[in-house]
Order: C-alpha cells, then structure tokens, then sequence
C-alpha cells in the first residue's frame, strides 16, 4: 500500500474464513457421493477441501459420468442445508465485518456454488453484509486464478491498492496476490 492509500474496500472469502464449513461440506458430499455408489474418504476430502467441484472430483479419485457429477451437485445442494448444525461462524471476523459495514465497500469472493453459498448467507444472516458478492459459477477459472477478485473490484469500482482480503486457503491467498490486493490470512481455532 504505497503511496498513502487507504482500504476502502474488504473483501472475504466464505468457507474456512467467515464460515467454518470443512464437517458440513464432508457430510454433504459424503451422502450424495452415497448416492451414486462412491464412498468418499475423509482424508481424500481434507485434500480436496476448498477446491471448485470438478477439481475436487478429480482430487477424491471419484470417476463420475455427467449424469452422476450433476446428481451429485444436486444432492449436495440439498443435503448441506441439513448440515448447517456443523459449521461454525467465525464470530469475531463477522462482527468485524457488521462493524465496518458502511464505513467500507464489501464484497464475498467464494468458489462454493451459489446455491450453497447463499444459503449459508441466508442462514447466518449475512446477506445484507455484502455489496458485491462473486460465486464460483461467476468466474471462468477459479482460486487461485485472480479472476474473481477482479471481478469484484470491477464491481465495486475499486483498485487494488484500495483492497483488502481476508482468506485462509493457500489458493485463495495466491488468488488475492495475484489480483493486486494484500492479504489478511485467517486460521481455524484449534
């Protein structure tokens, strides 16, 4: 940040960063793996985990047809909001964002679908937080390509210089990087 600049704009990943939705995310996709006769190992997730849906596909050894990859995709959007008990809010970093909202533009940079995303939003009443929100569906390439965090800061009307991210995965934090903006990285509490 040379030259003086000041943060104007905050933008934030969702799952491992506002949200703690590793346990949700695997039971979801653990069931509607299930359903096409695939059993997803928890360790092969962990590896997975934050990655776009083909790439975390692929990561798992899972060999699906089109027609099973959107049964899946399917299931997991129906299943997660039954795992909602297990994810755990990142309360401190929300309530920094509520207390900022208004001083600052606001946007949420995620890979997750929107589906699942905004039902998350809804669920822990985030929606409103969010002036510009970028969805995995939203961008052609995702973390770490900087694709979507450009494509919020388009939205905002927003340079780098003026940005900050808040990220926890290496792909998100090179995501961030890549696109200009300098980054706070956040870890899960043990």
């Amino acid at each position: 940040m040379q030259g003086g600049s000041m943060i104007r704009c905050l933008l934030f990943d969702m799952d491992g960063t506002l949200l703690f939705t590793e346990e949700a995310n695997f039971v979801s996709y653990r069931r509607a793996f299930a359903d096409v006769g695939f059993t997803l190992e928890r360790a092969a997730y962990q590896r997975a985990f934050g990655l776009r849906f083909d790439a975390m596909v692929r990561e798992v050894g899972a060999r699906l047809s089109p027609e099973d990859a959107a049964r899946v995709k399917e299931a997991k959007a129906r299943y997660y909001p039954e795992s909602f008990d297990q994810v755990r809010p990142n309360l401190p970093l929300i309530g920094f964002l509520r207390s900022v909202r208004g001083h600052h533009a606001t946007g949420l940079v995620t890979t997750a679908a929107t589906p699942n995303a905004r039902a998350l939003m809804r669920h822990f009443d985030l929606t409103h937080l969010f002036d510009v929100t970028v969805f995995g569906e939203d961008v052609a390439k995702p973390k770490p390509d900087p694709e979507g965090y450009q494509r919020a800061m388009k939205l905002v009307g927003m340079a780098p210089a003026d940005c900050l991210a808040f990220e926890d995965s290496p792909s998100g934090i090179a995501a961030a990087e890549a696109a200009g903006i300098h980054v706070v990285r956040i870890q899960e509490p043990t």
